[in-house]
Order: structure tokens, then C-alpha cells, then sequence
């Protein structure tokens, strides 16, 4: 018996050739518009799309001419490492080159009497201070702990009340600056602003920008009149020259050189500017016009919260962290001083520093007291800690020190020895 199809099954096998012809034809329209493509292109293309959601780097494909510049940075590789791959290091000394500062002459001051004979004589002490400058004689305090700004005469001993900051600042004073003609810069960090006052407490300038300073935390002056401030916030320096007007911005936010995060403390010395910050680089140096220079020792600092700069360009820095006071030698660390506790030379919470000539001057806050100590002019190999307790007992330290010192004679006369 023949086979024989239906009529209805014959109407189905066209109707389904006819489909089929029809997407054949869409499939070669589609491929006839779609860019030449060849297989090591597409296998690449393929494996740059699983490693973006396996975190594992794909082969490298074969270079094309739309292939980025080798400048640029591979972003297969961590940031942290490619930055410090590209930028300068910080700056080490050698192991045998590590010595500590030697501390003399620690003095507390926590406050004085105040009032005379016929108002009646009181002792005033500090409660919470927080920021300090110095200047000739005189040793400004602010104590957060009373909102005051206190000027301490460091000859006589004499206390007097400059500011009652509760009429001048929104919050908190972050950092103090007292200028040559003793009229002084607070930042008024909650206000977003810098005020300039004269030597007598009167305010006669305002440093303030909208667009560009929104959290103050640090100032310092060059010696014609240009004032640079940190902006924590921005993480930036801002450069106004004695009339107020912002001339230029330094650094910026971010993990690279020249780039900061969370900054806390900033210092004017013989390299530029030294800016702290919580995040990254701990402490980099920044050139006048704002170029970076070098960054201090990685880990040598967990948080930095002050920073202060002597002539033969030694650093202080604050760590907030422990309490102590890291000494570094243009970025390498070189040695440490104090550390938790009540005793003379020990702290807790420091929040700023001061140098005056060798006179190391130290916020410590919760202590209610400034520390100030005298330091020797040359670095001297000691332990990596110096241990304190009483003011006398670093010169009773000195013996040991003084017999490794004549191993190595001075090339010059000696110094007199009345």
C-alpha cells in the first residue's frame, strides 16, 4: 500500500519550511550588519567578562590599536600596589644609623595662680587642653575642658584669660598659630572657617571659602604673611595670601602621592609642608608649590594626630594611638619619646606639639597639663625607648651615653671644659 500523506500533514510541512526560511534569512541579515570579529578577539573578550566577576586575572589579549598607554594604571593589579611601584619610597636611613633624641629638663605646667591682693590669689589649673602655641615668652593654651583661650606667661608664671571661646567658635578649636607681631589664627573647625586676631584678642580677619574649605584642622604662616590650611574634609591645603584670597589648593582626596584621606595635622619646615592623615600614606611631604617630595616610613605611625618640624628638618609626630612621640630623620624613624602614664614625660592623649628653638612643648589632655622638655641639638644612639619617671632622670642616663660618644672623637676642638 502506497504512503500517503494527508492534506492536513502536507499544509503543516510547508507551513514549517517556510519558518524556517524566514529565520534564515533574519540570521544572515543579523551577521551581514555585525562587525568582523576574529575567534581570539571574542575568546578574549569572553575571558574579561568571567574576570570581572571572578576577581582572577585573564590572559592578556593581543594588543590592538585601541590598547590603552602602558602609563595607565592596570586595574588587575591593587592600587596600593601600583602607587607605590610608580612613586617615590619614603626615605630610610640604614639600621645602624637608627639613634633616639635625648630629652632634658621636663617641666609641667598645668596652670598658675591667678588674682592679686586685693581680689585674692587662687590656683587656676587647666582642665581639657587641646591645642598650644608659643611665641617669645608667652605659651597659649586653649582648654576645651573651660572654652577658653588662656595666655600663660612662661617668665613670671602669670595666667590671664584671652578669649572666652564660647563666644568666638562654633565647636571646637582643632589648631592655634601665634604669628611674630603675637596676633594668633584659631581654627574654628565646626564654622569652616580660620579667625585672625590681633595680640589683644580682637578679631580683624576672617579666612573662610564655600566652595573649597568646609573643615579646618590645621594652619601655619609663611614669613610673608601667607596663611596655609588644612582642610580635613578635602583633604587639601589651601593657600591665601595676608588679604584672604585663596591663591592656590595643594594635594586632594585619595590614595596616591599627593593625595590624602582624613587629614589630622599639618607642619611647615625645611622640605615644605608635612601633611598627616589617618588613611594611606601616614605623612607626606609636600613642596611649596604643592609637588609631592617623599612620604615618612610606612607602619612607623597608626595615627598621627600632630606634627611639628625643627630647622635640621627632624619631625615629631604624635601617635595618638600609644602616646608617644615619633621622632623621624626626613622620613625615617630614628626613635620615640614617652608613652602612656601620669609621670613627668608620659602622657595621655596628646593632641598637639610646639617647638620653640630645642624646647619641645606637649599637649597632654587628659591629664590636664602641657610638658615641655628641652631636646639635644644632635641625635644620640640610645635604646629605641626612652624611659621617664622624674625630670632628673635623664641626665642620670647620661654617663652611659657619654662613654659611646668618645668612641668616636669630635673632628673639632673640644668644647671648654668649665
Amino acid at each position: 500500500m502506497p504512503f500517503r500523506i494527508s492534506r492536513i500533514s502536507r499544509l503543516k510541512i510547508i507551513v514549517c519550511l517556510f519558518g524556517a526560511v524566514q529565520l534564515f534569512g533574519c540570521a544572515a541579515t543579523q551577521q551581514t550588519a555585525a562587525p568582523e570579529q576574529s575567534d581570539e578577539q571574542a575568546a578574549a573578550e569572553l575571558a574579561a567578562l568571567f574576570d570581572d566577576f571572578s576577581g582572577e586575572p585573564a590572559a592578556a589579549p593581543a594588543k590592538t590599536k585601541t590598547e590603552k598607554s602602558p602609563a595607565v594604571l592596570d586595574e588587575t593589579i591593587d592600587p596600593l600596589d601600583q602607587i607605590e611601584a610608580i612613586s617615590p619610597q619614603s626615605l630610610r636611613l640604614p639600621s645602624q644609623a637608627m639613634a633616639n633624641v635625648q630629652v632634658y629638663d621636663w617641666r609641667v605646667i598645668n596652670g598658675a595662680m591667678v588674682g592679686n591682693m586685693f581680689t585674692g590669689r587662687a590656683q587656676h589649673n587647666f582642665m581639657r587642653p587641646v591645642a598650644l602655641a608659643v611665641q617669645s615668652e608667652y605659651l597659649y593654651v586653649v582648654d576645651a575642658g573651660s572654652d577658653s583661650l588662656y595666655r600663660f606667661d612662661l617668665a613670671s608664671e602669670r595666667l590671664e584669660t584671652l578669649l572666652d571661646l564660647k563666644a568666638e567658635v562654633k565647636g571646637e578649636v582643632a589648631d592655634i598659630y601665634v604669628d611674630k607681631d603675637f596676633s594668633f589664627y584659631l581654627t574654628d573647625t565646626e564654622g569652616g572657617r580660620v579667625l585672625h586676631y590681633d595680640r589683644n584678642g580682637r578679631l580683624i580677619q576672617i579666612f573662610r571659602d564655600h566652595f573649597n574649605m568646609v573643615r579646618p584642622v590645621a594652619i601655619t604662616v609663611q614669613d610673608g604673611g601667607d596663611v596655609i590650611i588644612a582642610d580635613g574634609h578635602y583633604d587639601h591645603l589651601l593657600h591665601f595670601n595676608s588679604m584672604g584670597k585663596l591663591v592656590a589648593t595643594y594635594g586632594g582626596r585619595g590614595l596616591g602621592v599627593a593625595e590624602f584621606l582624613n587629614i589630622t595635622a599639618m607642619a611647615k619646615g625645611p622640605d615644605g609642608y608635612y601633611v598627616a592623615g589617618r588613611v594611606g600614606r601616614r605623612v607626606q611631604v609636600l613642596s611649596r608649590n604643592g609637588e609631592y617630595s617623599y612620604a615618612f616610613e610606612e607602619g612607623a605611625v597608626v595615627f598621627p594626630a600632630a606634627i611639628v618640624v625643627d630647622d635640621n628638618n627632624r619631625s615629631y609626630v604624635v601617635d595618638y594611638m600609644d602616646n608617644t612621640i615619633k621622632v623621624f630623620d626626613r622620613g625615617a624613624l630614628v626613635g620615640s619619646i614617652g608613652g602612656f602614664g601620669v609621670a613627668t614625660g608620659r602622657f595621655k592623649r596628646i593632641t598637639d606639639l610646639w617647638l620653640d628653638g630645642n624646647i619641645l612643648y606637649v599637649i597632654d589632655g587628659l591629664n590636664g597639663r602641657v610638658q615641655a622638655a628641652r631636646l639635644s641639638p644632635e641625635p644620640i644612639s640610645m635604646p629605641r625607648s626612652i624611659p621617664v619617671g622624674k625630670p632628673e632622670m635623664v641626665q642620670e642616663a647620661a654617663p652611659p651615653v657619654a662613654a659611646e660618644k668618645t668612641v668616636k672623637p669630635e673632628p673639632e676642638t673640644p668644647p671648654s671644659q668649665e
